[in-house]
């Protein structure tokens, strides 16, 4: 009897212990779950604080931009100001100049004409004056010194930042490629040499191009290279480094361009939009061949931004975030990196630096 009764008694003392602990249990829940009330109430309260932060210093940066963007306009205002003026002036001084020499010629006509008496008395003082005219003018090549240089546009294009490799199964013959294949150099003016510039290609870290068992089209008549890189869409930038000075190109174009043999019709027209650039400056590859725009400092690295959405690509200096210019395309699937290199010029492709 006594035995059922301390059973049940240690029984009944562990329900309630059970029953204390669980009551202490739920009141510890009761008081977490006010916890989290309170804490997404605050999570509530942090969150509309910070979108009113984000939105005031985007907005401040707005302003920001918009400021700027005053101020280089007032400052192309000025240089075109300043540049009707100086041409305003040329005209003037060459009108005065046309009519000085209309003025002279027909004093001439009218000597040529007079008697041979008048002819034999006086005709020296034309004849001096028409000897000491001079045209000493040349119409100026006519440049812009305002800068396209737009504010973190810089920070902003390294968001896009793809990694582009050579596909040297395209490469002319003449390009060799560095041991990790991120250099590429035209080695064609060692060609009357081919056991001597094979040798100096090996020993200054130069290779031959490789070739896949998987047959490529390369270009057998211009001295280019394309990346492996296919873009179908979307956003994409990559840097592109030139050490010597000599004149290379890069851009991106169609799959169909390694039949081209002339240089000159490397342009839009057949599927190429890329800029020339050298220690001499630079220029956009078009048909029309124009005078290079002198870049100072003089370009070294140049930002190629793609998008494709909105069917253009666009140059940049890497160094100082000025706009070089910007190619637009259309009806195009497929496009990929490219590249043309003079007689002993090099570039490299710039590896993926981190994106902010």
């Amino acid at each position: 009897m006594w035995s059922t009764v301390r059973s049940w008694r240690r029984k009944q003392e562990k329900l309630l212990n059970s029953q204390r602990s669980l009551i202490a249990m739920m009141k510890k829940a009761m008081h977490l779950q006010d916890m989290e009330v309170k804490n997404a109430t605050k999570w509530k309260e942090t969150i509309k604080n910070q979108r009113m932060r984000i939105s005031t210093e985007f907005s401040k940066l707005h302003h920001f931009l918009a400021e700027e963007e005053l101020l280089i306009l007032q400052r192309l205002s000025k240089e075109d100001e300043d540049t009707k003026k100086k041409l305003s002036v040329n005209m003037l001084r060459l009108n005065q100049t046309i009519t000085s020499l209309k003025k002279l010629i027909s004093e001439v006509g009218e000597k040529s004409l007079a008697s041979t008496l008048e002819l034999l008395q006086n005709p020296k003082d034309v004849l001096t004056r028409s000897d000491t005219q001079d045209l000493n003018y040349s119409p100026e090549v006519l440049r812009v010194k305002t800068p396209c240089q737009i504010p973190l546009m810089k920070e902003m294009l390294k968001r896009f930042q793809v990694a582009v490799s050579l596909a040297e199964d395209t490469a002319h013959p003449k390009l060799v490629f560095s041991q990790e294949g991120r250099c590429v150099k035209n080695a064609a003016s060692a060609s009357t040499w081919p056991v001597f510039s094979t040798a100096w290609n090996y020993f200054a870290g130069w290779r031959n191009s490789q070739t896949s068992t998987q047959f490529a089209e390369k270009f057998q008549y211009l001295p280019c290279v394309l990346g492996k890189n296919v873009f179908t869409s979307g956003k994409h930038y990559w840097e592109v480094e030139t050490r010597d000075g000599l004149e290379i190109a890069m851009g991106v174009c169609r799959e169909d361009v390694m039949g081209i043999t002339d240089r000159s019709r490397m342009s839009p027209n057949v599927g190429i939009w890329a800029i020339y650039c050298s220690s001499g400056g630079y220029r956009p590859l078009t048909s029309l061949s124009g005078i290079p725009t002198k870049q100072e400092p003089a370009l070294q690295r140049v930002g190629v931004y793609l998008d494709h959405g909105a069917g253009n690509v666009s140059f940049y200096s890497v160094v100082d975030g000025v706009h070089l210019h910007t190619f637009s395309f259309s009806l195009v699937s497929r496009v990929r990196p490219f590249f043309w290199l003079s007689p002993l010029a090099s570039l490299v492709i710039l590896p993926v630096t981190d994106k902010k």
